[in-house]
């Protein structure tokens, strides 16, 4: 689905009219048109306006290309760090893995349920016609993204340790931030910044 086709099938999901939505989000409607249309292509700030009105993820207007074993890595590595992601193997006589035996499997029963989900469908429709297989995935698909559910880890407590008093950057914070955008293409990088200004403005510029 481009993403016209996704901005219009979550919009009529969560029963918004195209009325409603832009009120939601302070655009016009001859954008939003264009926008569902595909004839115009959203900018970061307009997706994530969108995002927040229909209670969804950015993420799922998002297209995660992994061509590269980095790019598939640095998914996994992301996953293990803010996931209760689990690496299980068996080992040769020398306690050595066996990477044929490799699995991942994860620690939350919400992911769980939806993959369950996700696989029986697989299996059920595996000698279908691809046409129909291909639309019924999309669907299927798009139902499993509509979810908001937090599953994201509980860091374990450490003690922090006072940071240096000439320099404000030692926050762990920033450190934080450093890391998430270490891997970033340039246009992710644009992406994350407008994104990260949007939402900065909308903070500063709610009443308390």
């Amino acid at each position: 689905m481009t993403v016209g086709e996704k901005i219009k099938y979550f919009r009529t999901l969560h029963g918004f009219t195209q009325d409603q939505l832009i009120q939601a989000t302070g655009l016009s409607i001859s954008t939003l048109q264009k926008y569902e249309s595909d004839e115009r292509k959203p900018k970061p700030e307009q997706l994530l306006k969108i995002s927040q009105a229909l209670g969804i993820s950015i993420n799922v207007f998002m297209d995660f290309d992994i061509h590269t074993v980095s790019d598939l890595l640095s998914l996994i590595f992301k996953m293990n760090e803010q996931l209760d992601l689990n690496f299980n193997s068996q080992k040769d006589s020398n306690g050595n893995i066996l990477p044929d035996t490799l699995t991942l499997s994860f620690g939350n029963p919400v992911i769980n349920q939806k993959l369950s989900t996700y696989v029986a469908f697989l299996n059920k429709m595996a000698d279908s016609e691809k046409e129909q297989y291909t639309q019924a995935l999309q669907e299927l698909e798009n139902q499993l993204l509509d979810d908001s559910t937090d599953i994201q880890k509980t860091a374990p407590f450490k003690e922090a340790s006072a940071p240096p008093s000439d320099s404000a950057f030692s926050d762990p914070s920033y450190q934080k931030i450093q890391n998430l955008l270490s891997d970033c293409t340039s246009q992710e990088m644009e992406w994350i910044l407008k994104s990260v200004q949007l939402i900065k403005e909308c903070m500063r510029n709610t009443p308390e």
